[in-house]
């Protein structure tokens, strides 16, 4: 399907930044489930207090369901639309093209008002044993025929990365690996897959041992009661898993698996990929905290249910398939995350932008709470904390203080970073009074130090690799961040917040959110060094934006958000 759409709105929300944009989703729906994906606006134009929009793109209709994608239900398409605080489902707008033409090979289309009415052609979509035969066979033979020229070409290739790894010719920027020898055979590889179009990696032949290994273990039976937790964020039980395991590692009718690693599938041993298809293939239920891209290579058993426990609170920067054609959004085509069972966020409002980001049913996402947050509500567990922070920082103690703790720039862990030279703490300090000292906890994707003024050393600790970040919440008095989801459980505290936002316009560009930023961010709004440092002498932190935000974002603030996830899995362990 080729959508075109234009546009225009006139409001006075819209301001001198012009940062508010239109936000056009296709909702689809058939008798099962539903599916919302972001329409790209290509040209936004603001002319005399007036928004015009418009875009053009292209979708794959057979690929807008995950669950029901075999079956070829009918559907309907309605357009939902945002604009700063503004945000309707199924508009009521005549969708009645212009002009309308189709060969109705594979789908048939009717207009009923707001929305378009679409009958997939099992048939013609589905292409005849023999068109499928034929294909492929034909398909096979033109890659055996590439792939005997690449073998035959091979001994240049190697004569080549030769010449490069003695710096006679040098290497293409994207190898850049200090090992020389890992350098010089990836080359050597990627020259190779040019030719053959069969591309020779690592990765690919780890992801084959993957999937062959998972197909030798999927015929055992499941066992009703084992439950598999699995995370690439952490080698320990932290966070969500945490939490949810307390609460049930005392029923011996269980049996509790971890696969807590950092590994790609490219860095995994033979011996952790048995571990982790053998789990997969027998547990009755899979629980993530994070996009583990192993369990989307293999198509688990209908009986196994899997449970994404998304480690962020809230839905904040976009992610997933909402960053369509932004750069490392998911193309449409992609299996990523559309596999899962339930998503677990914090609030109703939430559900619609995890269905949009995962390309999941509404229905799948369940809006239980975040277990992590259920400390904010024990007021013990929050003295000890205190209690632990101030014995090791006795120096802090009476003090005001600032919690800086920012996300990272870049679009990957890999090239992850912050611009330290952004948030001189010379100059800070030097402004602010002697009261007022400073926490530093960068993202975990930041290698880079923080400098620390030697002059200021006894006001200011990093402490960006050794410390649990909700712990710091409960001693901080100002908060400075900026698109970090950390804004979530400082509004659970009601902990006044200032946001640094230097490359606000950029950022929008490049990643967007979910909300107008400039509407919603619970606390006060800076662009520069000189308006962070007049926020804080002025105590000017917009504190009246902060509950309504919570309010927002967390249906249920009664501390038993652990206890709803884990009723979830026992009703899945039924």
């Amino acid at each position: 399907m080729i959508l075109t759409i234009m546009g225009e709105v006139a409001d006075k929300t819209i301001n001198s930044h012009f940062l508010s944009k239109p936000k056009v989703v296709l909702h689809f729906l058939n008798d099962k489930e539903d599916r919302r994906i972001p329409f790209v606006l290509s040209n936004v134009t603001y002319v005399d207090g007036k928004c015009f929009f418009s875009g053009k793109y292209t979708y794959r209709l057979d690929l807008l369901f995950w669950k029901t994608r075999n079956e070829y239900l009918p559907f309907d398409m309605y357009l939902n639309f945002g604009f700063a605080d503004f945000y309707q489902e199924k508009i009521g707008v005549d969708l009645t093209p212009e002009t309308f033409e189709t060969d109705d090979k594979c789908y048939g289309y009717t207009f009923e008002g707001n929305h378009f009415r679409f009958f997939p052609n099992k048939n013609k979509i589905r292409h005849t044993l023999f068109g499928r035969f034929s294909v492929n066979f034909i398909n096979f033979w033109l890659k055996f025929v590439q792939y005997i020229l690449a073998i035959a070409m091979l001994p240049l290739f190697v004569i080549d990365g030769l010449l490069r790894l003695t710096d006679i010719k040098r290497f293409p920027a994207r190898f850049n690996d200090e090992n020389a020898v890992k350098r010089y055979f990836a080359f050597v590889f990627w020259r190779f897959s040019q030719v053959s179009s069969c591309k020779v990696s690592l990765w690919t032949s780890k992801r084959f041992v993957f999937r062959l290994c998972y197909a030798f273990y999927k015929p055992r039976k499941i066992e009703n009661n084992k439950i598999t937790f699995i995370s690439l964020r952490r080698d320990d039980i932290t966070g969500n898993f945490a939490f949810v395991y307390d609460k049930i590692k005392d029923d011996k009718n269980l049996n509790i698996n971890f696969i807590l690693n950092e590994h790609t599938i490219a860095e995994m041993s033979f011996k952790e990929i048995k571990t982790f298809t053998k789990a997969c293939a027998t547990s009755k239920v899979v629980i993530l905290d994070e996009f583990t891209p192993q369990i989307h290579y293999i198509d688990l058993k209908p009986q196994t249910k899997l449970i994404q426990l998304w480690h962020a609170c809230g839905a904040f920067k976009t992610f997933g398939f909402t960053r369509l054609s932004k750069p490392k959004g998911s193309p449409q085509p992609t299996r990523n995350h559309r596999s899962y069972d339930y998503v677990t966020v914090s609030s109703t409002y939430c559900k619609k932008c995890h269905s949009e980001g995962f390309g999941i049913s509404t229905d799948n996402v369940v809006a239980t709470g975040i277990p992590r947050t259920d400390v904010f509500f024990d007021d013990e567990y929050k003295e000890k904390a205190r209690a632990k922070f101030y014995s090791e920082y006795p120096q802090f103690k009476n003090k005001k203080i600032i919690l800086f703790a920012p996300t990272f720039r870049g679009m990957v862990k890999e090239t992850a970073f912050y611009p330290t030279e952004m948030f001189d703490l010379n100059t800070i300090c030097s402004k602010l009074p002697d009261e007022y000292v400073f926490i530093i906890k960068h993202h975990p994707f930041v290698k880079d130090k923080q400098p620390i003024p030697k002059k200021y050393s006894d006001r200011i600790i990093d402490l960006s690799e050794n410390s649990e970040l909700n712990d710091l919440l409960f001693v901080s008095d100002v908060i400075i961040t900026d698109y970090s989801s950390l804004v979530f459980e400082a509004s659970l505290l009601e902990i006044p917040m200032i946001f640094y936002v230097f490359d606000l316009e950029k950022y929008i560009n490049e990643r967007d959110f979910y909300f107008d930023f400039k509407l919603y961010a619970p606390g006060k709004i800076v662009y520069s060094e000189e308006q962070l440092i007049d926020a804080v002498k002025n105590e000017d932190y917009c504190t009246e934006k902060i509950k309504p935000f919570a309010d927002m974002f967390f249906d249920c603030r009664d501390g038993k958000s652990t206890e709803r996830v884990v009723n979830l899995i026992y009703e899945n362990l039924k």
